[in-house]
């Protein structure tokens, strides 16, 4: 071999620019030191183990994510960390060093029928949609109250749920389970290169003969029918006389 191909090849091995070799130093740094953080933390991410670090903030249902040296985040993936489920709503698109991210504490398991019949089930975030107003307020002619009829709700964004329009929650404080539509998609906000998340907000509404109160999930009962009940039997015997169709007979 060439001595001179010797020689380039050893230095391009750290970078062929002085910013590549500092990129490179960078790299091994938090490759060799962050597995001895305490903010380093094994999660499972979409199914997947992964190790990354975890770092706190002031908002304790909100949590950043820096994952080690060459790895991806997936925008809107779901997270199993701590006994929870978290959703990552934001993702840095600089990961030239690592990938940055946000994950949200998940409150709830979303339930509903999609259009080809199929059950989904998504976690999600639902915050109240009125948080920014007092949730009541009057005039001379009528107050209203009901702070809680408008919810705000986050879920990752895949075929099913662009499809999401109307479903069923529970109200802990009547006991009750509430039905809520969508009033206000917003598409656009939370994703990115055609994923990420949704952002809806969602106004109260009646519940319908077609909800499925026991399993909430709204109109269950428009693409599973219920089953009609079994005629009861025509009585025989005896003493029942014959009656021609169509004819009442009072005994």
């Amino acid at each position: 071999m060439n001595p001179w191909n010797t020689y380039r090849s050893r230095i391009n091995a750290h970078g062929i620019t002085k910013r590549d070799s500092v990129l490179q130093r960078e790299r091994a740094f938090l490759s060799a030191k962050l597995p001895a953080s305490l903010s380093y933390h094994q999660l499972t991410v979409n199914g997947t183990v992964r190790n990354m670090a975890v770092i706190n903030s002031d908002n304790l249902n909100l949590k950043t994510l820096c994952t080690m040296p060459g790895e991806d985040l997936p925008h809107g993936g779901l997270v199993e960390w701590m006994g929870n489920h978290w959703l990552i709503t934001e993702k840095d698109a600089n990961n030239e060093l690592y990938t940055k991210g946000t994950m949200k504490q998940c409150n709830y398991l979303l339930r509903w029928i999609a259009e080809d019949d199929t059950v989904v089930e998504r976690w999600c975030v639902i915050e109240d949609g009125t948080k920014y107003l007092t949730g009541e307020y009057g005039d001379n002619d009528f107050i209203v109250v009901r702070g809680d009829s408008r919810i705000s709700l986050t879920l990752a964004k895949d075929e099913y749920s662009i499809q999401l329009n109307r479903f069923l929650i529970d109200d802990y404080d009547s006991k009750n389970v509430l039905a809520y539509r969508l009033t206000k998609p917003f598409k656009l906000g939370g994703s990115y290169n055609g994923e990420g998340v949704l952002n809806f907000v969602l106004t109260e509404c009646n519940t319908e003969d077609s909800d499925n109160i026991e399993l909430h999930i709204a109109n269950y009962y428009d693409h599973f029918p219920k089953e009609k009940p079994d005629e009861p039997d025509t009585p025989s015997g005896d003493n029942t006389p014959d009656v021609p169709d169509g004819k009442k007979v009072w005994f």
